[in-house]
């Protein structure tokens, strides 16, 4: 069961799949019966599970080695972008169990596509059918994650840098801060266990200093999981839509278009006009308003008047 602190509203600021599940009125969906596989170490199957149910569909976890394709800790590089890499491990689960149907995700947290200076979570969740050779994404940001780092020396007491990371609900990693990528410590939650591996990071390093980061991985980074949920939940409202011009599942929101006209002078802004819908069977795209005729944009996200 999901614990309801694990579930936020949606961040405002996230633009991309803008509709929900309660938005579709197509109960006819072609996945009532199946079982989905999925690929996960990280306990996400109480986040994706539940959107997928209304659509008919069971999903069991596969514990696959999903490390195998892209480490948050950067000790094994993500192979591709993130909607390739989920991608294969959806194809990973179903090669392991001999599925027909794999669901995944992957998570980006790093700095906001549109606000540099802003750190946001990206969270994509994906279904690929081989039945119907069929591959169905959906994405949502949030401004909402707890991703710190600090540099810590050895000795005395962390508790005051320790205080930004949300322990114990958040754990921690430890590295050294300089130098060789070991010793590397995962999944720390009580200061005592931290500053043992503070001194064993800072003694391989350099500078004699460890370096403490945010646990990312997902059942470690409760803040984390609502973007999951939501990106699941907007996966789920996809598969509930049928292309307009083929009935095949999947239609929704596959690009954004910006370009809204500054109000001082008429520049393109970077803010948001329309959507583009896409089937991902048969590749019919309609472009979406957004918003409504003559509307104006900020001079604040003009490159002209803000540069």
């Amino acid at each position: 069961m999901l614990d309801e602190a694990d579930v936020k509203a949606p961040d405002p600021t996230d633009f991309r799949h803008a509709r929900t599940l309660m938005e579709v009125h197509r109960p006819d969906v072609p996945f009532a019966g199946r079982t989905a596989v999925l690929a996960t170490k990280h306990r996400k199957l109480r986040l994706i599970a539940p959107p997928m149910r209304p659509l008919g569909m069971d999903v069991t976890a596969v514990a696959v080695d999903t490390d195998e394709l892209g480490t948050f800790t950067g000790e094994v590089p993500r192979p591709g972008p993130p909607l390739e890499t989920a991608i294969a491990k959806a194809r990973l689960g179903m090669a392991a169990t001999g599925s027909a149907l794999g669901l995944a995700s992957e998570g980006s947290v790093g700095p906001h596509p549109t606000i540099p200076l802003v750190t946001a979570d990206i969270e994509l969740v994906v279904l690929v059918d081989a039945e119907r050779d069929l591959v169905v994404s959906a994405s949502a940001t949030s401004l909402d994650i707890r991703a710190v780092t600090r540099s810590i020396e050895p000795g005395g007491d962390p508790t005051d840098s320790l205080d930004h990371f949300g322990l114990p609900g958040h754990a921690v990693i430890v590295r050294p801060n300089q130098g060789p990528p070991t010793p590397l410590f995962k999944g720390l939650r009580v200061p005592a266990d931290i500053a043992t591996a503070v001194v064993d990071c800072a003694a391989a390093s350099p500078d004699g200093r460890a370096r403490v980061e945010t646990d990312l991985r997902a059942h470690m980074c409760p803040s984390r999981r609502p973007t999951i949920r939501l990106a699941a939940e907007r996966l789920a409202a996809r598969l509930a839509t049928g292309c307009p011009a083929c009935t095949s599942p999947g239609w929704g929101c596959v690009d954004v278009i910006t370009g809204i006209p500054c109000r001082w002078c008429g520049t393109p802004t970077d803010e948001l006009r329309a959507e583009v819908d896409g089937c991902p069977a048969c590749g019919h795209r309609e472009e979406r308003a957004t918003i409504a005729t003559n509307t104006t944009g900020d001079p604040a996200r003009c490159q002209r008047c803000n540069p």
